[in-house]
């Protein structure tokens, strides 16, 4: 989208958003738990972006509306394609 008219996510965008989250892993608790700090980890300047998108693809498979979600507070070149696809492959 050329001009960056991309609308910035308020707060309560963020809070509804979590909540929504929350409400989806309300039987998984360990998952949005991760998921929460994996944020917390970000703002924190722990991990980069790339390692929270790449935490993101894995908390997140297989829920494309939460990935939609997530994607409104991404910039556009960084947004999570929906349908993402993901395998679980090790290098061990």
């Amino acid at each position: 989208m050329a001009g960056g008219s991309k609308p910035v996510p308020t707060k309560d965008d963020a809070h509804a958003y979590l909540k929504a989250v929350s409400d989806h892993f309300h039987n998984d608790r360990k998952k949005y738990e991760d998921f929460v700090a994996l944020l917390i980890k970000f703002k924190a300047h722990k991990i980069d972006r790339e390692d929270v998108i790449r935490g993101v693809r894995v908390l997140l498979n297989g829920q494309p509306n939460l990935v939609s979600g997530f994607n409104a507070f991404l910039p556009e070149w960084l947004y999570i394609s929906v349908p993402f696809r993901f395998s679980k492959k090790t290098n061990n």
